[in-house]
């Protein structure tokens, strides 16, 4: 097994660092008797180089999820916003560690994972107050919170008002354009 670098500095791997290096060494050889070969040399040496450089420049995804792994969280999470979700239940959906998961799921969505399995819940329970005449502790029930103070407490610090302000002052308007859009159907 090699080591991963040939020294301290290098980003390259020690089998490549060597190459590189017997690149150029031959290259520098065969400078003066054989020019074509060389410059043959020289070329395979950049070609190595070039690879590492734009591998050094790709965006680095250290750290974040997966594409797979945010689309599985994501509608696990969406698909599950009717019960108490913890992040590891998340986690365990994208087969990760509850600590490494929610590390990854901040890189990649730059909020911590219960923050928006939260806001999940709380659109969830925006949709269903627009849509039903269900009451506020049904929806809570509804939407994975213990209980109506529960989500009022919760639905009050993430919006900024109370759920049930917050419905009268939707609501009516909602209404209206499902009105006009029943006027428009008939």
């Amino acid at each position: 097994m090699t080591s991963k670098s040939a020294d301290p500095t290098s980003t390259l791997p020690r089998d490549q660092t060597l190459i590189l290096a017997r690149l150029v060494t031959d290259a520098s050889r065969a400078f003066d008797r054989d020019p074509e070969a060389a410059r043959e040399l020289v070329r395979r040496a950049s070609q190595l180089l070039e690879a590492e450089v734009q591998r050094l420049t790709r965006a680095p995804q250290t750290g974040k999820l997966a594409p797979w792994q945010v689309r599985t969280a994501t509608d696990f999470i969406d698909r599950h916003s009717d019960r108490n979700l913890q992040v590891r239940d998340v986690a365990a959906a994208v087969r990760l560690s509850p600590s490494y998961f929610s590390h990854a799921f901040k890189e990649s969505f730059g909020r911590p994972a219960k923050g928006y399995i939260i806001e999940r819940r709380i659109a969830r329970a925006k949709q269903l107050m627009l849509t039903t005449r269900d009451s506020l502790a049904h929806i809570a029930l509804a939407c994975g919170f213990s209980d109506q103070a529960h989500f009022c407490r919760t639905f009050g610090g993430l919006v900024g008002q109370p759920p049930s302000r917050w419905r009268r002052g939707h609501l009516g308007g909602h209404q209206e354009r499902a009105a006009d859009l029943a006027a428009l159907a008939a």
